[in-house]
This record gives C-alpha cells, structure tokens and sequence, in this order.
C-alpha cells in the first residue's frame, strides 16, 4: 500500500476501503469500490419452486415451518455458536449449516446441549449449494469479520432477507426491516430478537426486496466495471 507504483486499490465494500484508507493512509482516488458478482440467473428466486419442496421432503422438514440458512466454512468467523445461541431462544425454527469446519462435532454437541436436537441441520460442504437458498427462507451470518461473503449475495440474488453483522461487508446493501437486518456479530438478544422477527410471510416480501436490492450486480456489470478501471491504469490521463 505504500508503494509508489501504487495505481489503483480494488475495494469490495465500503467497509473494507475505509478500513484501507484508515489504517494504511491510501489516497481516496486510488481506492475503488468494485462489488462482487453474482449470477442473477444461476441464483434467481425460482430456486424456490425448484427445490423448496424436494429438499424440505428430504429433511422431514415441513413447507410452512421457518429454516435459516447458514453458508459458509471457518464456523468460529462466521459466528455459528452465537447462531446456536439465537436459535435455542425461538421456537419451533430451524437451521441449516452448510459448509465445512473441523469443529463440526463441538458445535453439533453444542445444539445438543442447547436443546436443539433435530432443529438443526449440519449438512457440510455441498457441490451444489442452490438447492439449500430454494429451501430456506431467511439467511443468516453473524459474521465477525467478512469484506464482502459471496453467500450473502447469493442468498439476495435468491429472494432471501438477510441477517447480518455490522462487521459484514454486505451489510451496505441492507436496509433495516425492509430486506433484513444488521446487528453486532456477538449480540446474541438482538440476533434472536432479528431472526424471530421474520416468518414464512414476510420472508418471502422481503426476500423480493433483498432480489431488487442487488440486481445491479451482475456478472456482466462486474467485468465492465473492471473492464473500465484496468483501462484507467493502462492510460493514464496525461
């Protein structure tokens, strides 16, 4: 960062450029916010009809019981026992985990404890992750620290309000009770206070705004926007 070779630094959030600009002093005009890419067809919110009903008929889980969705591996960042912990103070929902973590087993023995039992769902590392956003009916990540989770796009892209930390990158994008909620990762009260705010209902109506949230981040809008900046540095002004 200090270079003076430096030409351009690519930010994927606002948080991560004013994080960049504070802590290494990096001129404003060489940060550039550049949002990650989803694809809006590949993750759309006909997942629903797809495969809400096949993957529920699956986990014995019915279509108008609520699950929250957790995608993600490195469970300790992306706040899984605060989840557990939310999830014991409401009743009936359920969860499902999908991701890889060595402490799988400790976490699974933690819901235990909790009293959870059968109400979450560690399914691991999946090939295809889409059948779990056509099953689920909000998104959640209390992330502790996260510049820009491509799950958190996906899950919008999918029709999914969003919960998340304020240490999450995606929660610029946002708006408080109209397409999910932002709390402190470690708030575990306001996490369940958030999660059980939502229902089947509302999910769906917030998930159609969390869709129109991020329609403007396409892959297509991602290379130009690429596109423009390498061009930039390639020729200078002057």
């Amino acid at each position: 960062f200090a270079s003076e070779r430096l030409r351009a630094v690519i930010c994927n959030s606002r948080m991560v450029a004013g994080e960049i600009r504070r802590r290494f002093a990096v001129r404003e005009d060489r940060l550039h916010l550049i949002y990650n890419g989803v694809d809006l067809e590949a993750f759309h919110p006909r997942l629903r009809d797809q495969h809400r009903r096949a993957v529920r008929a699956k986990l014995g889980i019915a279509e108008s019981e609520m699950i929250y969705l957790l995608v993600g591996s490195g469970f300790e960042r992306k706040g899984v026992a605060q989840l557990l912990e939310a999830l014991a103070r409401l009743r009936g929902a359920r969860l499902a985990i999908v991701g890889a973590d060595r402490r799988t087993d400790a976490l699974r023995r933690r819901a235990d404890a909790l009293g959870l039992g059968g109400r979450v769902v560690f399914a691991g590392p999946q090939r295809e992750v889409r059948p779990w956003y056509g099953a689920a009916d909000c998104f959640v990540l209390p992330t502790l620290y996260d510049p820009f989770p491509n799950a958190a796009l996906e899950a919008m892209a999918s029709g999914l309000p969003v919960i998340t930390s304020s240490s999450c990158g995606a929660a610029e994008f946002i708006v408080e009770g109209d397409n999910g909620f932002v709390c402190d990762a470690l708030d575990v009260a306001a996490l369940a206070d958030r999660m059980g705010s939502i229902d089947p209902a509302s999910a769906r109506t917030m998930g159609e705004r969390a869709r129109a949230g991020v329609a403007g981040l396409g892959i297509a809008a991602l290379a130009e926007r690429l596109r423009a900046l390498y061009a930039s540095v390639a020729n200078p002004p002057g």
